[in-house]
């Protein structure tokens, strides 16, 4: 059977992770998804990408080397363009302070890593990105 191409553009992600195996895993199962993936070792790789297209949605660790999850989050929020691209936080910081700092600067949704797989975070992300 012949794939049918579709005027609609393709769905695209940034991930914004240090972890190369996460990455890895996140971006194969993107990938079946038929989702594009650009990835984002730290917060200055991901604003360099935001700047040029915005991505349809951000995965985005907290621990990053240099600028945190955190800061990258507030700069991308001062941004009117950016202002509408889903932020989806996956950290293993789980206290609740954390978590309600996330959402105060617009993140749509926070994933403890340690709670779920590979698999339910991108079917999360692929949610938001309708």
């Amino acid at each position: 059977m012949m794939a049918v191409k579709t005027k609609n553009k393709k769905r695209r992600v940034l991930i914004v992770e240090d972890d190369p195996f996460l990455v890895k895993a996140y971006k194969i199962r993107f990938e079946k998804e038929s989702v594009d993936v650009e990835v984002a070792v730290n917060a200055e790789e991901a604003l360099t990408y935001f700047k040029k297209t915005p991505p349809d949605a951000v995965l985005l660790d907290i621990m990053l080397p240099g600028m945190s999850g955190f800061e990258l989050l507030e700069e991308m929020k001062k941004v009117e363009k950016w202002k509408s691209v889903p932020v989806i936080i996956v950290s293993n910081l789980s206290q609740d302070k954390d978590i309600d700092l996330a959402k105060k600067l617009g993140a749509v949704d926070y994933i403890v890593k340690a709670d779920v797989n590979v698999g339910a975070v991108v079917r999360e992300i692929i949610g938001k990105m309708k």
